[in-house]
């Protein structure tokens, strides 16, 4: 007789992360005729601006966008740094990594390097290395048993068990628009060219309030350009910003997390009220935000069963449920020389990008590419790239733990010139998410078989010990005995006062 089980069911997302994979674009420019011919190229800065996203219907990844390329240059029979500024379109495709039953695909786009040559003085190539890395949320349906339809005259036995879980509840997105105007030291002279832009994003806070989502975080902004009267300035400001999306369907003891993408990104000289203003620059931004929501999921089932007047046939299936889960951030300073080749008298300019952190041999490690502008002691304008890898200690408790990364350099970057060229010092951070995977047996269904009447009878009474690392539930289920029952008959209030010489009395249910 097969036996009616009743079914919970619980709705959710399981997020996946997939190989990253690689992507080379380049674009040939020609030098607009208003700027002289190009004597040398001392630097190329990228910004990678991610626009499309796509699950082909053979499950690859497309990601499309653009790098917003600045080639800084000296040119001939003229004095200062200048700028070309293009855009490099890509579109590129992971292959035989997708899944058409998956949604909210993400990707992130990390520029690895960018590098420009000379063709003749009035072209040049400039080439970009780009990774991808493409995430995706599948949906989950999970059924469970959690008890009976029907009580059988209270012959069966079940052992129930409960586990706790994180799951992705949803997803939100929006695309957004930030401009800010942004003042120029009174003290200086007005900026008449921009020569390159970068902005690093970065979220503060993400919370559920009502059935509003609102997330706020920073734009890190750092502007270099050069002055009316020659010289180079910078411009370096962190600027606040927030946004409201809607989180209907979602409770609010929920937990959320906001990442950004970079759509677009323009920096001009100028205030939109006075466009000739030099003492003004204008940012305008487009970034999308997703924020993920995290709920915890308690999952009541049936572990296993038996029954006192049949025997029963149960059968099985595996529960995987992600436990302890914990968030933390490992912080380390890194130290590193940027070899010059000649002596330097000052730094212009630096910056520090992470890529996708590894946890390998209980270690993160990090890719890290350093770039400095500096004058050497001769006036010449140079730049010196660098790239090494970045070793945070994990320090997880316990082992078997399903780990995430995500690092940044979050502060001050300190440039001290030294006989062999820059020394960097600045912080790398490693936001960690970890979670231990268990897997663990369930009942998906049952049936009780028809008694043998000619089996020999059993004895009504048993006496013996509880072996090591059984359960109570064990021996009760060996002799169709009831857990209730034992301890009633050994005067015992629960599971726990049972030692291990102890004898037990184990009544048979008749």
């Amino acid at each position: 007789m097969e036996l009616k089980l009743q079914k919970a069911q619980h709705e959710y997302y399981e997020k996946l992360r997939f190989a990253p994979f690689p992507c080379e674009t380049m674009r040939e420019n020609i030098v607009p005729d208003s700027c002289g011919d190009i004597a040398r190229i001392v630097d190329t800065t990228g910004v990678v601006c991610l626009t499309g996203r796509e699950l082909t219907g053979d499950g690859r990844f497309c990601a499309s966008g653009s790098v917003e390329a600045s080639v800084l240059y000296i040119p001939e029979k003229e004095e200062g740094l200048r700028s070309l500024h293009f855009q490099i379109p890509f579109q590129c495709y992971g292959e035989g990594q997708g899944d058409s039953s998956c949604e909210n695909l993400d990707i992130r786009g990390e520029l690895r390097s960018i590098d420009t040559r000379v063709l003749n003085p009035r072209k040049v190539l400039t080439r970009a290395n780009l990774v991808l890395y493409p995430t995706l949320c599948r949906p989950v349906s999970l059924s469970v048993c959690t008890g009976l339809a029907g009580e059988d005259g209270g012959s069966i036995q079940l052992l129930r068990e409960q586990k706790q879980t994180r799951v992705t509840a949803g997803v939100r997105e929006k695309e957004f628009t930030f401009t800010e105007e942004l003042p120029l030291s009174p003290g200086r002279g007005g900026a008449e060219e921009i020569l390159s832009t970068r902005v690093d994003v970065r979220g503060a806070d993400s919370k559920l309030i009502g059935s509003k989502l609102v997330v706020k975080g920073f734009l890190s902004v750092s502007v270099l350009y050069r002055e009316t009267g020659g010289r180079l300035g910078i411009l370096q400001q962190e600027l606040p910003f927030s946004q409201i999306l809607e989180g209907n369907g979602f409770d609010e003891d929920c937990e959320s997390e906001a990442a950004y993408r970079l759509v677009s990104l323009d920096c001009r000289v100028g205030s939109e009220s006075a466009p000739d203003d030099a003492c003004t620059l204008t940012l305008s931004v487009s970034l999308c935000t997703r924020v993920t929501v995290w709920k915890r999921l308690e999952i009541d089932f049936i572990a296993d069963l038996y029954s006192t007047a049949a025997n029963a046939v149960c059968q099985t299936e595996e529960l995987e449920v992600s436990e302890d889960s914990q968030q933390s951030v490992r912080r380390q300073n890194v130290r590193e020389l940027l070899e010059t080749g000649s002596a330097v008298r000052s730094v212009v300019d630096t910056d520090i990008s992470c890529g996708g952190a590894q946890l390998e041999g209980g270690e993160w490690k990090i890719p890290v590419w350093a770039r400095c502008l500096y004058v050497d002691e001769g006036d010449q304008l140079g730049s010196v790239h660098r790239e090494f890898t970045a070793v945070i200690p994990a320090e997880l408790e316990g082992g078997g733990m399903d780990c995430e990364g995500e690092a940044a350099c979050r502060g001050d970057v300190i440039a001290n010139i030294t006989p062999e060229g820059i020394e960097l010092r600045f912080p790398v951070e490693c936001a960690v998410t970890a979670s231990r995977r268990r897997r663990c047996l369930c009942v998906a269904g049952g049936e009780l078989e028809e008694e043998n009447q000619d089996r020999e009878p059993a004895p009504s009474l048993i006496l013996r010990k509880m072996g090591e690392k059984e359960r109570l539930w064990d021996v009760a289920k060996q002799y169709r005995a009831t857990r209730e029952g034992i301890l009633s008959v050994n005067e015992l209030a629960d599971e726990s006062q049972i030692t291990p010489d102890r004898l037990l009395l184990i009544p048979r249910a008749r």
